[in-house]
């Protein structure tokens, strides 16, 4: 990878200074830019400004050597970071960070939620992918905003960066609003929600509502001081009237609509039939079967039965896929990764155990390819990117979850993506799109949706698309 120092855009350079500019202990940054638009990159130059002597960067794994430690390096601001995780070393880097050495040092939100940050102080503090730590009541979310019993963990430089800040609920616009700049937002979650919140009624969620959106989209956005937003395709700013991702065509959809093997179909159906989920009633007295619409796991379970025929262990009591599984959407993917032009092809599953399953069926079709999960250590993690971009490897399978968010690089390499199934999060699915089309892309990207006929399949991620592009108004200022 090379190591010469990216030239900022016109649009980057007015980021930067407004970031610089408007940064306080009062008022922190947050940038929602959609993936592509080099928030790393723009943080990077914003601290450069601002010389902090001890950062914290909390960012997913994927993204410790391949975005962060690349950028701050190319761009002169330190020789390296300094991970802080369970590994001699990273015990060290904590220690360090204990003392108050001067240095950037960078750990994962599953870390950082796992740790006592009380007496650590630092002077900024970025918070990448921050609707990681979006939901209200988790623990990452009290470690990062606190609650009145106890502070949470901040700094008087904060930035926060996310292309999907409110994951796929508003609700989560509390968390990040309340960290960058605490001032805008009440301080007492419930009563914004109720006030701030659309709802409608919903038995089973918080207070029998469910969260849909804001009242008023965009009027948390416009509240905020520091507010930095660049859309793929849509007017943003004066710079971009049609989106900093203008010059480029959007991705060419293609849906293949497929039909299962006999015996797939029969155990599908058979599954659709008697799998009912079931939940304990209020007095525990037994338990009530839920008919009305399918619950996470059920259909998380036929999800899992519409990516090939699966096997069964009797001691486990556990599906699972054979190496040789009948399955459509293998035979399909082996046929449309042979057919397209470009050879580095990224595909994107679920399901960890089938992404494991189809790298093996692409090695033995020919392909050079490897599994991308969460079980890949970020050694090989490395090893894969540069690999892929090098030319060396055909094809990475990666479980969106794992690899969707923050992989950077990947657009260098390929144009084309096939979703053997996509994520039940819709801000993964966005964020695994992005990966490929973002600045950098040289091609139009090409994207192949596998889908089972009379499945949960079809159309489940034309709903995901629907479902954000509502959520996105609140990210347009009013």
């Amino acid at each position: 990878m090379t190591d010469k120092a990216l030239t900022l855009y016109d649009w980057q350079a007015a980021d930067v200074a407004k970031m610089t500019a408007s940064i306080s202990p009062e008022v922190g940054a947050l940038v929602v830019s959609a993936p592509g638009a080099g928030k790393t990159l723009v943080t990077v130059e914003t601290l450069k400004n601002l010389k902090p002597e001890v950062t914290l960067i909390l960012a997913p794994p994927s993204t410790h050597r391949s975005a962060w430690a690349r950028t701050l390096r190319r761009q002169g601001v330190a020789d390296d970071v300094k991970p802080l995780d369970g590994t001699a070393k990273g015990k060290r880097n904590w220690e360090d960070l204990k003392w108050g050495k001067p240095g950037y040092y960078i750990t994962s939100a599953q870390w950082f939620t796992r740790q006592e940050w009380k007496i650590i102080t630092v002077d900024a503090m970025v918070v990448d992918e921050i609707h990681m730590l979006g939901k209200y009541g988790n623990a990452g979310q009290k470690k990062l905003v606190g609650s009145r019993a106890r502070p949470g963990m901040t700094a008087p430089i904060r930035i926060a960066l996310s292309g999907t800040p409110f994951r796929n609920n508003f609700e989560n616009a509390w968390t990040v609003a309340r960290w960058v700049e605490p001032s805008a937002i009440s301080t007492e979650y419930w009563i914004w929600r109720a006030t701030e919140c659309l709802g409608k009624y919903d038995h089973f969620a918080p207070q029998n509502i469910k969260v849909i959106g804001e009242k008023v989209p965009g009027k948390l956005a416009s509240s905020l001081t520091c507010y930095i937003a660049h859309y793929q395709r849509t007017k943003c700013c004066d710079f971009h009237p049609n989106g900093f991702l203008a010059g480029l065509a959007e991705p060419i959809r293609i849906e293949r609509d497929l039909k299962m093997t006999p015996d797939q179909a029969k155990f599908y159906s058979s599954m659709e039939k008697t799998y009912l989920g079931f939940l304990t009633t209020p007095d525990e007295s037994g338990k009530l079967p839920v008919i009305a619409e399918f619950p996470i796991t059920a259909r998380g379970m036929l999800r899992f039965c519409a990516l090939g025929l699966p096997s069964y262990n009797p001691e486990t009591e556990t599906l699972y896929f054979e190496e040789d599984c009948p399955s459509p959407k293998l035979d399909q993917l082996i046929e449309d990764i042979g057919n397209l032009d470009g050879k580095r092809v990224l595909v994107f599953t679920h399901s960890k155990q089938f992404a494991d399953v189809a790298a093996k069926r692409l090695v033995k079709a020919g392909f050079s390819a490897i599994a991308w999960t969460g079980d890949l250590t970020r050694t090989r993690r490395n090893k894969a990117l540069d690999s892929f971009i090098s030319g060396e490897l055909d094809v990475i399978v990666g479980v969106i979850s794992a690899m969707g968010t923050g992989t950077d690089g990947l657009q260098e390499a390929a144009y084309n993506v096939i979703w053997l199934s996509v994520d039940d999060d819709a801000s993964n699915n966005v964020q695994g799109i992005g990966r490929l089309d973002r600045l950098g892309q040289t091609h139009q990207v090409t994207m192949i949706e596998l889908r089972m006929e009379k499945t949960f399949d079809v159309g489940h991620l034309d709903k995901q698309v629907q479902a954000q592009i509502a959520l996105n108004k609140s990210l347009v200022r009013t």
